[in-house]
């Protein structure tokens, strides 16, 4: 876990500060060398403070508290500021800003006679949190205060009588569990159930020991360990839930790696998916795609797919106008060794048919091409009509792959390429209604252009503009190309293969069926057998996932096994 995380580096810095000062000593946080906290003056805060709930409890607490207060000695009024300081320490820049602490801090601390502010070191402790509080925390902001001086109190009186000793507890994130979730608070003020105020124990349990327990209230930790869809990854026997949600981490971080710069796993977007059921999956995918924006992806992928639009509507051109060089005109689209809108060996069947059939294609280009006022839906099923089965090898979606690409000649900004792997894998990736199996190309690209039409929407209520359906397509194309660190359902996961052994295939067959030359399947069998391992390298599109998956099975053999 990377509990030192880059951007809270400096509330961890000022928590070990508080702990050393407040619990292995008598020290103070603010002015080091005065003992502040002192069994003498927490019993003072005690009996001014925490014993006169009913003179503090209740609205416009700050006022309240100043009354309480009133005439207490210097140091009182300087523990009770080093306790505000520690209390909001955890909590997230969301509920309260930086500005706001401070200011309230040094007005506790302005109520002694001799003034003492927050010294100009432990500011950027209180710019960052790394918890948000829940409303609870400040409607009822007074027993979590009166909750640090008791326990630092108590701590103090049971490490005295040896109950605990104190160095054993803080060196044990178990032993020191067991003290703060076990104390119960014998100030009704401080809480009427014997575990509040939890948010507070929460914030203490990480910040002291952060490697052992997650920054997240008691109902988002029950909610973690009760996740179904993290039960594989919790092997042990566990007796609590902050032992069995190490177990999780673990998991997690074994199949999407450390964060070095933020350890808070369990609030990425696409993982608190998993476990809050309240949790909308649209926002992990938003949250992608603003990085994705911010990368300059967007553009990047734009300003590829732009230009091949252009081309392919002055091949729209030549078509409807009949000119003789049509077929050229339409090639100049495809060119590019990065062209990868159609996969290779569907744009190679498409060529071949244009080859052996070119009065049926340039009918079937007339058709999807047409005149504007031609609604997409019927360009399509026209299209598809005088385009046969055999024309591009594979189901509707592969034949979809080509159409689509066509299709950004009538307006590549409303009309995107589709690769229906990629909308399959998104549609259940935000929980998107699937298409149906048994659609045609018409139905398969009608849904598509849906699916774009609810990301923009998705992504304007985030704060993210996408101007129209390419950019949503670029997003769509991006966000589930980096999948890297995206967890999966594991109910999704294929049952492992059982491994037999075949007789070796002919690879001539393959070389065939790929359109590739012998020799080289020959080269890849060869260090296959004796490196176990290769990897294909080149720009996207352009059939590496194809041939390998195709090679894969053709060595398997008939009985054999192949995993993705």
């Amino acid at each position: 876990m990377s509990s030192r995380r880059g951007y809270a580096a400096k509330v961890y810095e000022a928590a070990d500060l508080w702990i050393a000062s407040a619990l292995k000593s008598d020290d103070s946080l603010f002015t080091p060398g005065t003992p502040i906290w002192s069994r003498e003056w927490l019993g003072e805060a005690r009996t001014r403070f925490l014993d006169r709930p009913d003179k503090w409890r209740g609205r416009d607490f700050f006022d309240k508290l100043e009354t309480v207060l009133a005439g207490s000695p210097p140091e009182v009024y300087q523990l009770v500021g080093e306790a505000l300081y520690f209390t909001y320490l955890a909590v997230s820049n969301g509920r309260m800003g930086q500005a706001r602490k401070v200011e309230r801090v040094n007005r506790v601390l302005g109520w002694s006679s001799e003034r003492v502010e927050i010294p100009d070191g432990l500011h950027d402790g209180l710019e960052r949190g790394i918890m948000d509080s829940g409303r609870f925390f400040f409607s009822n902001f007074g027993i979590h205060l009166a909750f640090v001086i008791e326990f630092v109190e108590r701590w103090k009186e049971e490490g005295l009588v040896g109950v605990l000793l104190n160095r054993d507890a803080l060196e044990s994130p178990w032993k020191f569990r067991e003290f703060v979730t076990g104390l119960t608070p014998r100030k009704m003020a401080v809480g009427s159930t014997p575990n509040s105020p939890s948010i507070q124990r929460m914030m203490l349990l990480h910040l002291a020991h952060p490697d052992s327990f997650e920054a997240m209230s008691v109902n988002h930790k029950e909610m973690v360990a009760n996740a179904p869809k993290f039960q594989r990854f919790a092997t042990e026997p566990t007796y609590n839930h902050d032992s069995k949600i190490q177990q999780i981490r673990a998991g997690l971080e074994s199949q999407i790696g450390k964060d070095p710069v933020d350890g808070d796993i369990f609030y990425k977007p696409e993982i608190q998916a998993l476990w809050n059921p309240r949790y909308n999956p649209w926002d992990a995918f938003i949250e992608r795609a603003k990085k994705v924006a911010d990368s300059g992806g967007i553009d990047q992928e734009i300003g590829f797919k732009i230009p091949i639009g252009n081309k392919l509507a002055a091949a729209r051109d030549a078509v409807r106008s009949g000119a003789d060089d049509w077929r050229g005109v339409l090639e100049d689209a495809f060119k590019g060794k990065d062209f990868n809108l159609i996969p290779w060996q569907l744009l190679s069947d498409f060529r071949g048919w244009m080859d052996s059939q070119p009065d049926d294609a340039l009918d079937a280009l007339k058709m999807l091409w047409a005149s504007d006022n031609v609604l997409v839906p019927a360009r399509i099923r026209n299209f598809s009509a005088l385009f046969p089965d055999e024309a591009v090898r594979g189901a509707a979606g592969s034949r979809m792959s080509v159409i689509a690409t066509l299709l950004m000649g009538v307006s590549a900004t409303d009309y995107p390429p589709f690769r229906i792997t990629v909308f399959d894998n998104a549609y259940k990736r935000v929980g998107y209604d699937p298409r149906d199996r048994n659609a045609n190309e018409s139905d398969l690209y009608e849904h598509a252009l849906g699916f774009l039409d609810k990301v923009i929407k998705e992504a304007a209520v985030r704060d993210l503009t996408l101007d129209n359906r390419l950019e949503a397509q670029s997003v769509v194309w991006r966000v589930m190309g980096d999948n890297s660190d995206w967890i999966d359902d594991p109910d999704d996961e294929p049952e492992p293969p059982t491994p037999t052994v075949s007789p070796k295939p002919n690879i001539a067959d393959l070389a065939q069926d790929l359109r590739l030359p012998q020799d080289f399947l020959e080269k890849i069998q060869t260090l296959l057998e004796d490196k176990r391992q290769i990897i294909f390298q080149g720009p996207p599109g352009t059939g590496k996932t194809y041939v390998a998956r195709a090679l894969a099975k053709h060595l398997a053999g008939a009985e054999g096994g192949v995993s993705l």
